[in-house]
């Protein structure tokens, strides 16, 4: 019996911490390739219906995380010129975004759900004056227990698609 009752337990503790893991998904319409680009800039906006100051925040966030990720990659030579001729645009439509803090995960765990960002991502080459691209992107924070991640794993996985996508369009 007690042997039953430890392994009871031992199930019961396992299902309580595992969970879903963090995940990110990338969505292209059609190939295409980035070569010989040195200036950049990126513009992040939402398209969400109602976006308080909390998700203007957040918004914001995302685009100096990525300006900052694409300056350490060295895959262009200035990231947001400002005096700068423009040669490539990088325009993120946010149009979802499911907020988990970690208050809310504290008070209600795994019934607090995943944090999710959505962004639609177009490449706008002003040399051509045309659309190069889109694709689409989506970041998960894990899920399913009270250890579960938050808004900010969310943000991290979408920046982190965001900036590897583009990278093997760069270097291909």
């Amino acid at each position: 019996m007690k042997v039953s009752f430890r392994i009871l337990n031992l199930l019961l503790l396992i299902l309580f911490i595992s969970g879903c893991a963090s995940q990110s998904i990338v969505k292209t319409e059609k190939d295409f390739i980035l070569k010989n680009y040195k200036y950049v800039s990126i513009n992040v906006i939402s398209s969400l219906p109602a976006c308080d100051e909390e998700c203007e925040r957040e918004i914001k966030n995302i685009e100096n995380q990525l300006k900052e990720k694409l300056k350490q990659s060295d895959l262009f030579e200035i990231v947001s010129a400002e005096n700068q001729k423009l040669e490539l645009t990088i325009n993120i439509k946010i149009t979802e975004l499911i907020r988990v803090t970690a208050a809310d995960r504290f008070l209600i765990g795994a019934l607090a759900g995943r944090a999710k960002v959505v962004g639609t991502i177009e490449l706008f080459d002003h040399m051509r004056t045309e659309i190069l691209g889109k694709f689409i992107v989506e970041g998960l924070s894990s899920g399913g227990t009270v250890f579960a991640g938050t808004t900010k794993q969310a943000v991290e996985k979408f920046i982190e698609q965001v900036i590897n996508f583009i990278y093997e369009k760069v270097t291909l």
